[in-house]
């Protein structure tokens, strides 16, 4: 059996369907045929996704946990692992009890039918829509609002199609081109999810929230306010994903988070000071940097972390994201760039391997310098260049990225000259100049 604290214990919901977790990639159930988790948690397409887990076979939809752990680096699956029959959630070499006094999660799981008693739901993620003040070069139309309007008038020429740049095609995180599903859970809808979540699953114990971008959303405080009236909120861990950089209240993010055990916020920086902007368009480093200065003024209870989501863009600057990283005085989080394959990080050791494992051991020995202070970003660094080292893709992803950059910086207004100091384009080539 491959166990997964997801497949048994979450509902995930993304742009008009519901799976079970960020990374399961197929269509259990579109939200036009239900949106409530007591109609959605044992639907015969969840049961079916257990049932293969159970028989030992991965489905069509977890790709990415199967190549990481095929790769033996760590899949979010093993997030979670089970030890005498219950959950433990991993952190690095340590186990943190993921089940307390509630029914263990194992023991609602019936191995025969599949279905799971509506005291097993630990996890649950939550988007409202794809509205968000940010198009960044690793997301699509399909999460950001912003990617949308880049877009709105753009037609993909010949060299866009060969290189089957899904992004600028519209067609990333797409099924097909029949399939036009989009995030858009009103005000009036997420409430009717958490009204059915305080009425039936007494052990949720995990709710996280992602975008778009939630602090440019109205949905999002009036679904936590409704969340506190939930019977186990004072034992829940709330967090949300946030790039910080829009215009929000401290106080009242505050207030909404107050009734819970435990929050955590985790911002999307992604970039180091010397491309936040070029890579995060429409961000700015200063605003980002007086946004957590500010709530953290008044909020002494709330978790605030950085996170690095991890494409061939970070590594080209590596040493200035970790750097600009300790600036922030927050500790660290990360994850990579598994798709579109032609933004991987990976593909970086192609032509620069040399030059790049040079890079991580200096930004190693930055690091090194300052664990007493942050004892998390060695570990996040490690699992970065863990999966760099180790990950091998065909040559072709670098050339498809070549053409990405050069077409994407002609949609944006950019130019990758401006931002890069390492690294120069030089005759539509990437050329390592320091």
């Amino acid at each position: 059996m491959i166990t997964c604290f997801y497949a048994l214990g979450g509902i995930n919901y993304k742009n008009g369907v519901i799976t079970t977790c960020p990374r399961q990639a197929n269509q259990l159930v579109f939200a036009n045929e239900t949106i409530l988790p007591s109609q959605i948690y044992n639907h015969k397409n969840f049961k079916d996704l257990r049932k293969l887990l159970y028989n030992n076979k991965w489905p069509s939809g977890c790709d990415t946990c199967e190549d990481m752990e095929k790769d033996n680096l760590k899949s979010m699956r093993q997030d979670y692992i089970v030890k005498n029959g219950k959950f433990f959630k991993t952190h690095a070499t340590t186990l943190t009890q993921a089940e307390n006094n509630e029914k263990f999660l194992l023991d609602c799981y019936d191995q025969t039918n599949h279905a799971v008693d509506f005291e097993g739901l630990r996890h649950v993620e939550l988007r409202f829509s794809s509205a968000c003040n940010f198009s960044c070069l690793h997301c699509s139309k399909v999460y950001s609002s912003g990617w949308t309007k880049k877009l709105q008038n753009y037609i993909p020429d010949n060299e866009v199609v060969n290189h089957d740049l899904r992004q600028l095609m519209g067609t990333e995180h797409r099924h097909g081109p029949n399939d036009n599903s989009e995030m858009s859970l009103t005000t009036k809808q997420a409430l009717e999810i958490v009204e059915d979540l305080n009425e039936n699953f007494p052990y949720v114990r995990y709710i996280d929230f992602a975008g778009g971008e939630l602090l440019y959303q109205k949905q999002f405080f009036p679904t936590l306010r409704k969340l506190a009236e939930h019977p186990n909120a004072k034992n829940m861990h709330i967090s949300f994903h946030t790039n910080f950089n829009a215009d929000f209240s401290v106080e009242e993010l505050t207030e909404v988070l107050f009734p819970f055990r435990e929050s955590a916020i985790i911002i999307s920086v992604d970039a180091g000071k010397r491309i936040y902007s070029y890579f995060r368009n429409g961000g700015e480093w200063d605003k980002l940097k007086n946004n957590i200065i500010e709530f953290k003024k008044i909020n002494t209870f709330t978790n605030v972390d950085i996170s690095c989501t991890t494409s061939i863009y970070q590594i080209m600057e590596i040493y200035d994201l970790f750097e600009s990283f300790f600036e922030l005085n927050c500790e660290f989080d990360a994850s990579i760039v598994q798709t579109p394959k032609y933004i991987n990080p990976s593909i970086i050791m192609f032509d620069f391997e040399k030059e790049t494992l040079k890079d991580f051991q200096a930004t190693e020995d930055l690091i090194n310098r300052k664990t007493r202070v942050y004892p998390k970003a060695i570990q996040w660094f490690q699992y970065i260049t863990d999966y760099v080292k180790n990950t091998k893709l065909n040559y072709n992803q670098f050339n498809r990225f070549l053409v990405y950059r050069k077409k994407s910086d002609e949609i944006w207004g950019q130019h990758f000259n401006d931002y890069f100091e390492n690294y120069q384009i030089i005759d539509d080539e990437l050329i390592r100049v320091k």
